[in-house]
Parts: C-alpha cells; structure tokens; sequence
C-alpha cells in the first residue's frame, strides 16, 4: 500500500475515532417512568343452588286437586360484583292435553295454569342480626301461576311494592332492607339469599249442572314452565382525581344505585386503611 493511501486511513481512523468521542460528550444522564394502569372487567355471575340437600325445581306430574309442591332455593353471588337485583320473570310452554283422559276437553293454557296458586313465595329479609322469611305476596291476594306468566300488568297489584323492579317484574333480592350493606346480593359482606315457595293445585269443589266437578275438565292437562331469574348490577361509580387508586366497586358496592353517588374515598376508607389521599 502507498504511503499516501496509509496516511489515508489513518486521517479516517482518526476522524472516526474523534466522532465516538464526540457523541459521548454529548449524553445526559437520562430516566423513565411508567404508569402502570390495568383496566378489567368485572364478572356477574348468579347461582341458584339447592337448599341443603333439597330439590330446586317442580316437577307437577300426576297431581290432583289440593296437592301442594314446597321447594327452596338458594341464590349466590359467586362474581366479583355486587348484585344489584334479581329479576324473576316466568315463561311456559304449550299446553299438552290427553285426548284419552276421562272428561278431558279444550281449554287454554291460562286456564289451566289458573288452577295454580301460589300460596306463599317468600325471600330473605335482611338485618343485622338475622333474616327472616319476608312475604312477596301482597296478604289477601291470590296469585296463581297464569298471573306470573302473563306479565307484570297481571300480578303487579299482588306483589308488595318493596319487590317490584323498575320494570315491574319481581326483585327477588330487594333494596329496601334493614341492613344497608345487604342491598342485593353484595360481594363483602359475604350475603346468600334463600327463596321459599309453595304452589297448590286448587281444591274447587264448584260442579256443572250435570253433578261433575268443574275441574274435572283439566284432566291429562299438563305445561312446562320456568322460573327466569336476571342479575342485574349496580350503576357506575365515579372516581375523581383525589380518590385512591384501585377497587373501584369492591369498597362501595352496593351504594350507585341512580339516586346516589358514593365516594370510593370515603366508602372504601375502611378496606384502605393504611392509603394515604392527598
């Protein structure tokens, strides 16, 4: 190599070496922060579970006049939001009808759904200390399983006022109760609701004309019906900027109710007690 391309390469060398030199003159200490945000939602979830060892559900076969069917269920939150309420809302099917049986003739499925009368559909009152049975069913009032699945419009003269929903359906967990922190079915404190219901086949003694029993005509009748039950959850909660970080609904659960607006600075203080809120 020539003299001349040497010195070359060493006046690039040297340049190079002076440009890393250089741009490390020209750093600053340097730092990073990151807020750690975690947005997740929430889970709603209801079980209807047995009563101790006990059947939950109807099963009306083969019944005859002045039967009766109790059944208890239980209903739990098993998510990690509060239950607001618990809206029942009654469906059935098609009537089915023997053709076969002694003195069967067409009726309607309102007809024979009216033969049913539910004689009493009690649901836990909450206290503090306790919770006893309270009655849905206004006292004097005949409801029968016809008034359920036919609608609001059908039973709502016959259900107390502290169990109507804003939609007129059944609140099977109501808000007006003794123990505030109760309302619904809450996460904290741990809260189960039982619901206790009989349901009576009547026992109409009424005959036609002819001497037979008016009821004789429901023979071989039968119909599927369901108890639907709809979770619902409390309104949103606001979280201004002074509030603490964290468990927006789990400190005031069972407070948003549209009326009100809780402070999650205040109404969860007792979970945070160690928080510190400028």
């Amino acid at each position: 190599m020539s003299i001349k391309k040497k010195l070359g390469l060493g006046v690039a060398s040297a340049v190079l070496g002076v440009s890393l030199v250089g741009g490390g003159t020209w750093a600053a200490f340097n730092d990073t922060a990151t807020i750690n945000n975690h947005f997740a939602a929430g889970t709603l979830d209801l079980d209807v579970a047995k009563s101790s060892s006990k059947p939950i559900s109807f099963d009306l076969k083969n019944m005859k006049p002045g039967d009766n069917v109790q059944r208890i269920f239980t209903l739990k939150n098993s998510g990690s939001l509060a239950i607001k309420e618990v809206l029942l809302n009654v469906t059935a099917g098609e009537l089915v009808q023997d053709a076969d049986a002694v003195n069967a003739s067409e009726n309607t499925r309102g007809e024979y759904l009216s033969q049913f009368v539910i004689n009493f559909a009690n649901t836990d009152g909450e206290s503090a200390q306790w919770q006893p049975r309270e009655s849905i069913i206004e006292p004097g009032k005949e409801l029968t399983l016809a008034d359920l699945v036919a609608g609001p419009e059908y039973y709502k003269s016959k259900i107390k006022d502290k169990f109507e929903a804003a939609d007129g359906r059944i609140n099977l967990a109501p808000l007006t109760v003794t123990d505030t922190s109760k309302r619904g079915i809450p996460v904290e404190p741990t809260d189960t609701d039982d619901v206790f219901i009989q349901i009576t086949f009547k026992d109409d003694k009424s005959k036609n004309a002819d001497g037979t029993y008016v009821q004789n005509k429901f023979q071989g009748d039968s119909v599927d019906f369901f108890f639907n039950l709809e979770a619902t959850q409390w309104d949103g909660v606001h979280v201004d900027t002074n509030h603490g970080n964290g468990e927006i609904n789990n400190g005031v659960q069972g407070s948003a109710d549209g009326a009100t607006m809780p402070n999650p600075r205040t109404e969860g203080e007792a979970k945070h007690k160690d928080e510190v809120i400028d």
